[in-house]
C-alpha cells in the first residue's frame, strides 16, 4: 500500500503570516488537531510547516499576548516530513518514527501538497491488515479425529 492511497486530501491550511487565532477558528471549524503552513510559489501549496493546537496552547503559556498578534510562523514545526505518495507504508512509517512525528505532508511528484497522513491513519490501516490475519484463526468445523468411524481415513 502507498502512502498516497491513505493520506487525507482534505486539508486545513494557512500561510505562515496568519494568525494563530486564525489558526484556531481553522482547527476548530475543521474539528482537527493540525493544520499544513504553506508558501505558494507559481501557485503550487508547498508546506513549510506544520502547526498543531499544541503548539497553539504552549505559545500562550509560554508569552501571554493576545493569539491574533502571534503568526504561525512563529510557533509552528518548519521542514516538516514530507512523505512522497508512491512511497511505501511501512517506510512512511519507518520515516515517522525516527523523526518522532505523529503527522507527515504528503506531496506529489512535483513536490506540492497532496494531503497529510497521521498516526490513526496508519493504525487504522495496519488494524484492518490484522483484523484479517486474525480472521484466518477462527475456528473452522469440528473434523472428526482420524480413525473414527466418520473421520478422515476411516473404512466405512
Amino acid at each position: 500500500m502507498k502512502v498516497g492511497n491513505l493520506c487525507s486530501r482534505q486539508l486545513a491550511c494557512i500561510s505562515a503570516g496568519d494568525s494563530l487565532l486564525h489558526a484556531a477558528r481553522l482547527m476548530r471549524d475543521r474539528q482537527v488537531g493540525a493544520i499544513v503552513v504553506t508558501a505558494a510559489p507559481a501557485g503550487d501549496s508547498i508546506p513549510v510547516g506544520m502547526l498543531t493546537d499544541r503548539d497553539i496552547v504552549r505559545a500562550q503559556l509560554d508569552r501571554p499576548v493576545d493569539l491574533g498578534q502571534m503568526r504561525a510562523a512563529d510557533v509552528m514545526s518548519r521542514n516538516p516530513l514530507e512523505l512522497r505518495e508512491d512511497e511505501a507504508v511501512d517506510e512512511a512509517i519507518r520515516r515517522m518514527r525516527s523523526r518522532g512525528v505523529r503527522r507527515a505532508v504528503v506531496i506529489s511528484p512535483s513536490g506540492a501538497l497532496a494531503g497529510v497522513i497521521s498516526f490513526d491513519d496508519l493504525l487504522a490501516h495496519i488494524s484492518l491488515k490484522l483484523a484479517t490475519l486474525a480472521s484466518l484463526t477462527r475456528r473452522r468445523p469440528q473434523e472428526a479425529p482420524r480413525g473414527s468411524p466418520d473421520g478422515p481415513g476411516s473404512t466405512i
